[in-house]
């Protein structure tokens, strides 16, 4: 099940056709109404925040992703706590003070910790999910970036290795059927991942921005 850290809360996606399950702090938040397979922008409102639960394509496979504010989250495996700042604690990542505060240099108070790696923040230096910093915010969203590009090329790899198997035994035992499955196997897999790329460009053109 995937999930999300937003502030106080947890904002998980439980995929089971034919329907999404959208659960909010364990509670069922919308079910039988997002068809699995349905693309799309969805606003949902978590806590305070306006999020947008955008269902997008992995080649043939829709999967789901959280934006806030025009920034893509980064989901967790578990729930990232939202920490209370050490007593009299001061902003530690902030820039000097420069950001409109009327002193010059004067460090802002830290109103929360960052739920991994504890360093205090104001609210102008958390990230927009409200429970990092921007440092480990960033870093999750770029192993997020891998983790995509891994699920995108593992089923084809696989798909293909698994069809030129076939094939090489089909030609080594002199089984023309063997190795026609195997080649049959290896083009299927081609023509789905262009049909998946070609799709996957039309719907992010055709998508309004949110």
């Amino acid at each position: 099940m995937v999930g999300w850290s937003i502030g106080k809360h947890r904002l998980e996606v439980d995929v089971r056709a034919p329907f999404l399950t959208i659960l909010l702090d364990e509670e069922k938040m919308l079910e039988h109404v997002i068809p699995t397979h349905l693309l799309g922008d969805y606003p949902l409102v978590v806590g305070k925040r306006k999020v947008v639960l955008r269902r997008v394509r992995n080649l043939d496979v829709a999967r789901s992703e959280v934006w806030i504010d025009g920034v893509k989250v980064p989901p967790s495996e578990d729930p990232i706590p939202r920490r209370k700042p050490p007593k009299d604690g001061m902003c530690e990542v902030h820039p000097g003070g420069t950001a409109g505060y009327r002193e010059p240099g004067a460090m802002p108070a830290a109103k929360l910790a960052c739920g991994i790696c504890r360093v205090g923040l104001c609210n102008t230096c958390v990230s927009v999910d409200g429970v990092r910093c921007k440092s480990c915010f960033d870093k999750a969203t770029a192993e997020m970036v891998v983790a995509e590009r891994d699920l995108r090329i593992k089923g084809p790899l696989l798909g293909v290795a698994l069809g030129a198997l076939v094939f090489i035994f089909g030609l080594a035992f002199d089984i023309p059927r063997m190795a026609g499955i195997g080649l049959a196997a290896i083009v299927l897999v081609g023509i789905r991942v262009g049909m998946g790329y070609w799709k996957e460009k039309q719907e992010a053109k055709n998508r309004p921005s949110s």
